[in-house]
């Protein structure tokens, strides 16, 4: 498979310097990036180039509401700044989702949220029943801010997920109180601790800068590495489009529609091989206005 294949290389280069990410030094990255470069044009080259396909995605995000109840300062889709028109994902589509994944049989990453609070959705348990219960051996991860996750609703989802993390946002670094009882119930329920992560962040953090669209970040240079999310990532918005990548809330680049498409027709399109080629080719980040400004590169 491409992804690991070209993860396997980067690894064995990044063994090689260990201090490589957050804060190396642009020269080293540009040294750094072009040792990946080759490594990865060899991959791309034998799996991709002269093809008329790619490796299909290994992580799916579904986000069947697009809001979010939270306030940080580095979200381009704060409560105080979505600029976003209301959508909420139909039944239909849902099911049409999860029933394409089922018939490829998906055993990759499956995410019932992208940038949004998965919790305001009242759908949300019901709909990760669906795709439990479809999708078998698929691993199925749920980001939440814990705000409206209480108890009986905890119980209910954690059944059916691998993982839940739980980004709990405080100036004052204290949990919130409906996290305070999700930590005390795992407390005693110990086979929980494997399944739920609990982060205690401040609500201004400064992180990445979600392709140049953070507000509290700016003015970030290009980075001279290869993203593997094009090649990896699946991104469904709740109207069924298609974004580049997870940090593309906004769907500045919309690469298809679902409602109309079937997830390999858009996988596998003209516009989807096109943006593949140009991150791979040299700097490639340049030329695309989201990648140009991100900071953010997966391996």
């Amino acid at each position: 498979m491409i992804v690991r294949s070209i993860k396997e290389a980067t690894k064995k280069t990044l063994k090689k310097v260990p201090y490589l990410y957050p804060h190396l030094h642009r020269l080293r990255l540009v040294q750094i990036g072009k040792k990946l470069k080759v490594e990865h044009k060899k991959i791309m080259a034998n799996s991709i180039h002269g093809k008329n396909t790619a490796p299909l995605f290994t992580a799916v995000e579904i986000e069947t509401i697009n809001r979010c109840n939270g306030s940080c300062s580095f979200c381009p889709v704060n409560r105080h700044l979505d600029k976003r028109e209301f959508k909420k994902m139909t039944d239909q589509l849902f099911n049409k989702i999860i029933d394409e994944l089922y018939e490829l049989e998906y055993d990759g990453t499956l995410s019932l949220f992208s940038n949004n609070e998965p919790f305001l959705d009242k759908r949300l348990e019901g709909f990760a029943e669906i795709a439990r219960h479809r999708l078998p051996h698929a691993r199925m991860v749920l980001y939440t801010n814990g705000t409206l996750l209480s108890l009986e609703r905890f119980r209910t989802v954690i059944t059916f997920l691998d993982e839940l993390i739980i980004d709990n946002y405080n100036n004052h670094l204290r949990l919130n109180e409906p996290v305070k009882a999700i930590h005390e119930y795992c407390k005693q329920n110990s086979e929980l601790n494997k399944k739920v992560k609990i982060f205690i962040r401040k609500d201004n953090e400064i992180l990445s800068s979600r392709g140049g669209q953070a507000p509290n970040k700016a003015n970030t240079q290009t980075i001279p590495l290869i993203c593997l999310q094009p090649f990896r990532q699946f991104i469904v918005r709740p109207d069924g489009r298609i974004s580049l990548c997870c940090n593309d809330p906004l769907g500045k680049y919309t690469l298809g529609d679902i409602s109309t498409q079937t997830m390999q027709e858009v996988w596998h399109s003209q516009r989807y091989l096109e943006i593949r080629d140009i991150l791979s080719s040299d700097n490639g980040r340049e030329k695309l206005e989201l990648c140009r400004n991100c900071d953010v590169w997966y391996v």
